[in-house]
Order: structure tokens, then sequence, then C-alpha cells
């Protein structure tokens, strides 16, 4: 099993990532991190609200679905982290008590080709159990299929997390991942911030951090 920090930084251009976990002390939380290439990509930010953490457009255009969205959405019993608007959805599914390894069916790669981003997501209740991590991502030499690997675990042991990232290359060959992985994540949940360190200053855009047995995201760790 390889760190949380050398599966983030194991190659030049992670794109969005996301990790749910438990510390070394036995608290739960989950991390996203968003990256980009591009000016409009990089122009963006992490807006925390009590139930809601949303990735907004800071330069005045127009929305785009693929860049600007709802990244993360709780209630007091669960939360569902993602890279688009599958988060919304996939907690509509998760309100109405539907597994969330067949909800994720319902979803495709984002419409990005040739690169066919893979839309990931995790959820956990906020005591750390019924962890699910998984993607919806194009097959391999088959590009008009679409696979939704994923992982349940029903609790996560002291200091480990599963994490899943979409792209696996460098930014001028950009390679589709989407397969989650199980880390270990030693220390604290705050010192899980520290991803950012990991990655490339020329492309990083925000990261954040929350502790989930906390009533809301209002003790979440940003990175800009």
């Amino acid at each position: 099993m390889r760190s949380l920090e050398d599966a983030a930084g194991a190659v030049e251009y992670p794109g969005r990532g996301l990790v749910v976990g438990r510390d070394e002390d036995g608290l739960p939380f989950v991390a996203y991190w968003l990256t980009g290439r591009s000016r409009a990509s990089k122009r963006r930010r992490l807006v925390v609200g009590d139930w809601e953490i949303v990735v907004e457009d800071v330069s005045g255009g127009p929305r785009d679905e693929l860049r600007h969205y709802t990244a993360a959405v709780r209630t007091a019993d669960w939360v569902v982290v993602g890279n688009g608007t599958q988060v919304s959805d996939l907690a509509a599914a998760r309100r109405s008590r539907t597994d969330l390894q067949l909800a994720l069916r319902e979803h495709a790669y984002e419409p990005d080709p040739p690169i066919r981003t893979p839309r990931i997501f995790a959820s956990a209740s906020t005591d750390g159990t019924g962890v699910v991590v998984g993607s919806a991502r194009a097959v391999p030499g088959a590009v008009d299929l679409v696979q939704h690997p994923s992982l349940y675990l029903a609790q996560l042991p002291l200091a480990t997390a599963v994490t899943v990232k979409t792209y696996g290359g460098s930014t001028s060959a950009v390679v589709a991942d989407g397969l989650p992985e199980i880390v270990s994540c030693k220390d604290s949940w705050r010192s899980v911030a520290g991803l950012w360190d990991v990655l490339d200053p020329s492309i990083r855009v925000g990261l954040f951090v929350v502790p989930l047995n906390a009533p809301n995201f209002e003790r979440a760790v940003l990175a800009f």
C-alpha cells in the first residue's frame, strides 16, 4: 500500500482527485483537489457553505458545467464528493436510499473528447462507515463503452483512505484514470492539506479537506 501523497504525486497531471479516509486518531474525513491546464480552468475558486462546497468561476465568463459545479454535498448523516453534475444526482440517490454503486451506472464520462474525463465520486456516512468510491470512465480500446469501477468498504481501518483521480498522465499527454486505490494516510486529517505541496504549482487551482464529524462544512481547510 503506497501513501496518499505518493498516489497523488505519482503523475505530472492528476487532474481532479478526491479522498475519503480515516486518520490515525480515527476521525473520518474527505478531501478534494482540482488542477487545470488552461487559463479558464485556472480561474476558479472553492466556495464553502454549510451544506455544499462549490467550484465557482472567477473570470466573469459564462458557466461551464464541466468546470463549475457542486463538488460536495452533505447532510448531518452523510457526504457525497465528486467532480461534476453527478454529485447532485448521487446525493439525491443517497437521500432516496438507492445503492450508489447502482446509481453510478446512470452516468457516463464527461463529453470532452478526445480525453473523455472520468466522472469520479465518493460517499460515506459521517461516522466514516459505508464508504463508496467510484467513477464512470471510457473503456480503454472501446471508448464508446462506459465502465463503472467502484469500491465499497463497510468501514475504513485507522490511517487508511481510498482515493481516485481523473488523470494519470502529463499536461501534454493526458491519460484518463478513474480507478479507486486504497492508500495509507498517517497523522491527522488536517495534514491531508499537505497534498497541496505535492501538486505541481503551475497547475494547482484549489483543495479542501473536511472532517466528517463536524455538523457542517464550517471546519473545512482550504488551499489556493
